[in-house]
């Protein structure tokens, strides 16, 4: 079978599939309650010698910016000493002026930017280009246009404020010297912990020895069976929806960790502030339209294709370098939103079902930006407020982490040395990593579609 979304194949994994605890359980029940769990046991984990753990995530930058006013809702064109310019202003080959940006961190003295500006009142767009001569301030560049270009507006409507300026290259003379210093950023350093799962069960003596009508052997292996399955739901809904957490138990004294979920990592992508976006300073995202929101809250109910086709572009904007591929986590009423929008329309690219994926039964949908898999998730049907939603993940950046020794195991005979029973419990100290939350999605409230 061919693999997807960048996991090992099933024949890679048949022959190890009883060694991992989380494995066995996933192989048992693929369309159970379980299904990212049951995927994270397929791929690459790490152990970890605390239950803190980090990893180091890189981002490029774009080398580009936005003009801004350059106050008393002026715009952004200054002359050569940093007054202003006029309305509207020519902007002559080879002369010095001053442009007003948002951030100019990312240029350098002798960069080539372009920028498309308007005249005219607004309605005519021409474009400019500048080599940076200086660095100013943290808002500013000093430029010098390549090509004459007149009637620029930059009056008092804080005109052609918010146009993107982007580096285009660079250009010095012969024989000059390069620019004093590089561009560069450190990586950041996300972190979560590793939280304590415990899924205990009991039994008596009496009945550890005594047969059952549905197993003659008794109830111990049922009963075992169904901790399990609890242990591996209860992982599975707080690697999706846990908050990452520290606290100290007040009667041990001891700390409590609680390991952050997809959503929680989303969260942190859109708070303000957010280290993933640049820190101190970053806008929180809120909006639903806003191209780096990736908690959809869709409170109006209803999706359309356009709304539906945006979000896809969105999310795939980022992708791991192993599939270009998503695995949609979703309830029922969202799953059937999507079929009836499309199949409003004449083509729909798309296999309904595709059985037998890592053995589980899931819808492809082959979108413009790459490969969808639709997987309803029993845990989403049970909960009114979740039939709705969907989980949008970037498989390959996300990874299984434990505390070494501490995997998913069965524990046995945890019972006292004078306790007539037996006691047994699945414990786990876990944690996901996941990586650039920018490549998820989280998409709620779809309860409806409009044509």
């Amino acid at each position: 079978m061919a693999a997807i979304l960048g996991l090992i194949g099933t024949e890679d994994y048949a022959a190890n599939r009883f060694k991992n605890p989380r494995r066995k359980v996933f192989y048992d029940y693929p369309n159970g309650s379980a299904p990212l769990t049951g995927l994270l046991s397929l791929m690459d984990e790490e152990d970890s010698d605390d239950p803190e753990f980090s990893w180091f995530e890189k981002r490029k930058k774009q080398q580009r910016t936005d003009t801004a006013s350059q106050g008393s809702s002026k715009g952004p064109v200054l002359d050569a000493a940093a007054a202003d310019a006029g309305d509207p202003v020519t902007l002559t080959a080879g002369t010095l002026y001053h442009l007003v940006v948002a951030s100019n961190e990312e240029f350098r003295v002798g960069h080539i930017f372009r920028a498309i500006l308007t005249t005219t009142g607004g309605t005519v767009n021409v474009e400019v280009q500048g080599r940076v001569t200086d660095i100013v301030s943290t808002n500013k560049i000093k430029f010098t246009p390549l090509a004459t270009v007149a009637g620029i507006d930059n009056g008092t409507t804080n005109e052609n404020v918010t146009k993107e300026v982007l580096i285009i290259g660079s250009a010095y003379a012969q024989g000059a010297a390069g620019s004093s210093e590089a561009v560069y950023y450190e990586p950041i350093e996300p972190i979560n912990y590793c939280q304590i799962f415990r899924s205990e069960f009991s039994i008596t003596g009496t009945a550890l020895k005594t047969s059952a009508r549905y197993d003659e052997t008794g109830p111990y292996k049922d009963k075992s069976k169904e901790a399990s399955l609890n242990h591996m739901v209860e992982m599975e809904r707080a690697f999706m929806f846990g908050i990452r957490s520290k606290s100290i138990d007040a009667t041990t004294n001891l700390p409590t960790y609680t390991t952050g979920g997809v959503l929680w990592h989303l969260a942190q992508w859109e708070a303000a502030n957010s280290a993933y976006r640049g820190g101190s300073g970053a806008a929180a995202v809120t909006a639903d339209t806003d191209d780096l929101k990736r908690i959809i809250e869709n409170s109006a109910g209803t999706l359309n294709e356009k709304a539906y086709d945006g979000y896809l572009e969105r999310v795939f904007r980022t992708t791991n370098n192993r599939a270009n591929e998503k695995l949609v986590l979703c309830g029922n009423q969202f799953l059937m939103v999507v079929n009836q929008l499309y199949r409003s329309k004449s083509v729909l690219n798309a296999s309904l079902p595709m059985t037998e994926t890592y053995g589980m039964n899931v819808v492809r949908h082959t979108t413009p930006f790459g490969t969808i898999y639709y997987k309803t998730h029993p845990l989403y049907n049970e909960n009114a407020g979740l039939r709705a939603s969907a989980l949008f993940l970037d498989v390959p950046n996300l990874k299984y982490r434990y505390v070494q020794g501490r995997d998913t195991d069965l524990l046995k005979n945890r019972q006292n040395n004078n306790e007539d029973l037996r006691r047994d419990e699945w414990l786990g100290e876990c944690g996901t990593e996941i990586r650039f939350p920018e490549s998820h999605m989280f998409i709620k409230n779809v309860l409806d579609y409009a044509p």
